[in-house]
């Protein structure tokens, strides 16, 4: 392997910076990290002081800019990249409704590169509203260097074998709740074939960053909001499902048990937020209670289990197609046949029923409509494939364009339901060419591309075409990746 197969991170050094600032009030940095504003009065200035002979060495062949945010942020917004002497403009970061722990990037040329190395970077924020806070240096922290400012240079074709290296590493920390929990389940699926030894340590520091050794959970909501020892929606609770594999008795797991127990007393049963019922609660909701249950030996939990895959069933799903959200006071469907609608939905199911299945409340009542209905949704969802073997954003709607996270995940139900002896082999043979079909997506180093934005955005966001780099999605990736190499050496 050649020296520029393996991509390289440089970061920047925050020369001047006078947006100080203060985080506004009632939020705050996830704990341990350090941050820098941008607003539109003070530009960041960026520049390599260290590492420039090397740079040179590799030849460069153009690099890619980022920067990572470190605040949740709500308003669509760029940040124009500047050199630091000639003030010529470089790219622009398109930063839209952007949460934290996400990276964004400007690829440059070689000219570019070489020019950013020799006079360092401004960065300024163009549009109106709320300042942008990214991170720092973060003290030079190597475990976090995807976080800090820097240029990546090189990376071959080993794209797969980098993300196999990004995902089990502190570069796939996401914010507590679903999109953690799309990390976790992840880096549990590649136990088995990469080695515990080799992920357990991740998931450790992982978790280490929200729970706290007095069994505390720290941790910010998606609005950056304190939300310590709380629960604040059903999509916070999918974590759970890996705490409780790695440690069941910890204090968060029967606040979790409290925390469902109340919201279904509130809604006559249903677990949900409000008057809406989703299809990210077959995965956030059902799955980590199956999980408990079969850990705890809770034939209440299993019972619940059932009870919310099915609710979703019964109101989700819609002949050829599955809706993302049902209001149960306006009688009202919102998101038909969103990609990820199909991945939180089949995946949840998928995984809520094995875990079932494979417990003492296997023969539990409506483990086996669960089956029947696993089977035909697997089949709906070949119906929409495209024929490289990814799904468009929404499945009906070509002009949406493939996105890749949802692709991921519903292939990952795919291969999970054919290795359990649920699907067929068809059904695997879909979730291997998706696995071929998603490498182009992966940056140098392993990060997925082709996602679209969480949906704070509205729908608008997730028609337009705009799509990001996302953590989350390298976790549904990681649980497609495990499961086909699980078949393959069968």
């Amino acid at each position: 392997m050649s020296n520029n197969d393996v991509p390289a991170y440089y970061p920047a050094y925050i020369a001047a910076n006078n947006a100080v600032g203060t985080i506004p009030g009632g939020r705050r940095l996830p704990r341990g990290w350090t941050a820098v504003q941008l607003d539109r009065k003070d530009g960041l200035y960026l520049e390599w002081k260290d590492g420039v002979p090397s740079i040179d060495s590799r030849g460069a062949g153009g690099s890619r800019l980022r920067i990572a945010v470190a605040l949740d942020y709500r308003e669509a917004q760029r940040v124009e990249a500047y050199l630091g002497r000639s003030e010529e403009r470089i790219g622009s970061f398109d930063i839209r409704y952007a949460y934290t722990y996400q990276p964004f990037e400007i690829i440059l040329d070689d000219e570019q590169t070489r020019a950013a190395i020799r006079e360092g970077v401004t960065l300024r924020m163009e549009g109106d509203g709320q300042p942008l806070w990214i991170f720092d240096e973060l003290q030079g922290n190597e475990s976090r260097k995807l976080f800090v400012p820097h240029l990546l240079i090189g990376g071959g074709e080993r794209r797969m074998e980098q993300f196999l290296n990004s995902i089990a590493s502190l570069s796939s920390l996401q914010p507590f709740g679903w999109l953690e929990g799309c990390v976790l389940d992840g880096l549990y699926a590649l136990r088995p074939i990469v080695g515990a030894s080799r992920i357990d340590p991740v998931i450790e520091a992982h978790l280490g960053q929200y729970l706290s050794a007095d069994g505390q959970l720290l941790y910010e909501d998606l609005h950056g909001q304190a939300a310590d020892d709380a629960l604040t929606t059903i999509e916070a609770t999918l974590p759970l499902a890996i705490i409780a594999k790695f440690r069941p008795d910890h204090p968060v797991v029967k606040r979790a048990i409290s925390f469902w127990e109340s919201r279904s007393e509130a809604s006559g049963g249903a677990i949900v937020d409000g008057n809406s019922i989703t299809a990210e609660g077959m995965y956030t909701v059902a799955y980590p209670q199956a999980v408990i249950a079969a850990k705890l030996g809770r034939a209440d939990l299993a019972e619940q289990a059932i009870g919310q895959a099915l609710l979703r069933r019964d109101t989700l799903a819609r002949g050829n197609h599955l809706f993302l959200r049902y209001n149960r006071m306006s009688d009202t469907h919102y998101f038909r046949s969103w990609s990820r609608a199909y991945a939180w939905y089949m995946l949840g199911m998928t995984r809520t029923w094995h875990e079932l299945k494979h417990s003492e409340f296997g023969r539990l009542p409506g483990v086996g409509e669960m089956e029947q209905e696993l089977k035909r949704i697997a089949d709906v969802a070949m119906h929409w494939v495209r024929p490289e073997g990814l799904w468009t954003a929404f499945l009906s709607e070509p002009e949406t364009a493939p996105e890749t996270s949802g692709s991921v995940g519903i292939a990952a139900a795919l291969a999970l339901g054919a290795n359990y002896g649920l699907l067929g082999q068809h059904h695997y043979d879909a979730a291997a060419k998706t696995l071929e079909a998603i490498r182009p997506h992966l940056t140098p180093d392993g990060i997925l591309s082709g996602v679209t934005q969480h949906n704070a955005g509205g729908i608008e966001l997730q028609t337009c075409g705009y799509r990001v780099l996302s953590q989350m999605g390298m976790g549904l990736l990681a649980q497609l990746y495990a499961a086909v190499q699980e078949h393959r050496s069968a």
